[in-house]
């Protein structure tokens, strides 16, 4: 079937979720990020990124509050590449910094949901060990467990 001279299953909207940590700019992040630019701009899908903060809740408010500008301030400059990278392949991209006390994976697939996201692009660290995916969980593997859209992901 298609739609609007494009077959129907490819996505409408892609979600892309990247971190801000340093190995992960450099290697998992920005390699799902290029790859979701190039699938959205061969689908003609719009895309959103995201960076989540994590923010546990039982900290004394000052350091809390010191810890949310830190790390808001490094996540919008993480989005701030995010879209620059998408205006040469001329991909509508949004960008959104969502801020969590819970799980990671939950909170990438609560506001995929949300959104009407048809697929999820996010990176994983080649470099994770097998104990260390066991014993700590992988976001990447949250995230295909739980999402209701197609998930892919970029190693």
């Amino acid at each position: 079937m298609i739609l609007s001279g494009r077959p129907s299953s490819l996505p409408r909207k892609i979600l892309v979720a990247v971190e801000g940590s340093e190995p992960s700019l450099r290697d998992s992040s920005m390699k799902a990020v290029d790859y979701a630019l190039n699938f959205a701009s061969v689908a003609g899908a719009d895309m959103m990124a995201v960076c989540v903060v994590q923010i546990p809740e039982y900290i004394e408010e000052n350091t809390r509050e010191n810890l949310r500008r830190e790390l808001f301030a490094k996540s919008e400059g993480t989005l701030e590449e995010v879209a620059r990278r998408a205006t040469a392949p001329r991909v509508k991209c949004e960008t959104q910094v969502l801020e969590t006390n819970g799980a990671i994976a939950t909170t990438i697939c609560n506001f995929a949901s949300k959104k009407g996201i048809d697929l999820i692009i996010l990176g994983t660290r080649s470099s994770t060990s097998s104990l260390t995916k066991m014993m700590l969980g992988s976001v990447a593997a949250g995230v295909a467990s739980n999402a209701e859209c197609p998930v892919l992901v970029v190693r």
